[in-house]
């Protein structure tokens, strides 16, 4: 399946943005090393939240970020009570100062579903993905050396996975502690935008944007997909998503989940053994990271408060 159309003219095209024109396109990260990241995560099993993998993931995406040019990177480890009892989880952020203190968020999980049925679960797809595609942003980022307009914070987050079902006590356990932190600290009004990445690796990649899309951030995403070559990939009317952008949303702040909730015939890959490396491709890999570039370069210049024109 051909995903992103390929060729100079969209690297050499001028990019449009809500209130002005930025002159070169940005530093695109390439599917392979996406996929390439996606994998050694996806190697480390099982990495559901407390497990001794997925502290070793922890490590080993610090190690990547402390790697990147330019980027800091800061671990928050924290235990609160599940199901299954008092849990350890880690949060581990990485952060590309920019010219102003105002950020974009763009986040992922890697933790993994605990699942009797399969110990060695890989969780290629759902988790190993985002990760592979937001290290290899990441790193086109760091090797540009470019100095944003605005921070970039990355989060990976853990424990997003329920052990039973979607509760206070139990799932999105990172993405609302991270809310919790950076409200207390007083910087969660500095966010402009939130973009989750969840399961973005199928091979038959299909994106739709969950219902409670803020509609600005929305169509600003549409009009990304167009200019990187990639609207074939992405388009709205998905189903509501209890998801890691969901604390964002309750906090009034744009957030959009890039998710492919169709994994497999009806489904069937999605939470089963099945969710291994050969079920998702470099070339899905290659065209979320274009269009997340494309997206983190719009919202460069985009106030998604303002009325949507």
């Amino acid at each position: 399946m051909n995903i992103c159309r390929s060729g100079s003219g969209v690297m050499c095209a001028l990019l449009l943005i809500c209130t002005g024109c930025l002159q070169t396109p940005p530093p695109i990260a390439s599917g392979k090393n996406a996929y390439r990241f996606a994998k050694e995560i996806a190697e480390i099993v099982p990495r559901f939240s407390g497990s001794a993998g997925a502290e070793k993931t922890a490590r080993l995406l610090e190690r990547k970020i402390r790697s990147f040019s330019g980027f800091r990177v800061e671990t928050d480890l924290f235990r609160e009570v599940t199901p299954g009892g008092e849990t350890a989880f880690r949060n581990v952020i990485g952060i590309l100062p920019g010219k102003k203190q105002e950020f974009i968020l763009i986040g992922s999980h890697y933790d993994t579903k605990k699942l009797q049925s399969a110990p060695n679960f890989q969780g290629a797809n759902d988790g190993a993905s985002g990760n592979g595609v937001m290290l290899a942003v990441m790193e086109s980022l760091a090797e540009s050396h470019i100095v944003p307009e605005l921070t970039l914070v990355f989060v990976f987050f853990d424990g997003e996975e329920a052990l039973i079902g979607y509760s206070e006590q139990d799932g999105l356990h990172g993405s609302r502690r991270f809310v919790r932190e950076w409200k207390r600290r007083g910087e969660l009004g500095k966010c402009r935008a939130m973009l989750l990445l969840d399961m973005v690796g199928d091979r038959e990649l299909k994106l739709k944007l969950p219902g409670d899309t803020h509609p600005g951030f929305a169509a600003l995403i549409l009009r990304s997909a167009k200019e990187a070559g990639c609207d074939g990939i992405v388009s709205p009317g998905g189903p509501v998503m209890l998801d890691d952008h969901t604390p964002f949303v309750r906090e009034k702040i744009p957030a959009a989940d890039l998710i492919d909730f169709e994994y497999g015939p009806e489904n069937l890959y999605w939470h089963t053994g099945e969710d291994t490396m050969d079920k998702i491709s470099e070339e899905s890999l290659g065209a979320v990271s274009k269009l997340t570039s494309y997206i983190i370069w719009n919202l460069m210049k985009s106030d998604l408060k303002d009325p949507v024109k």
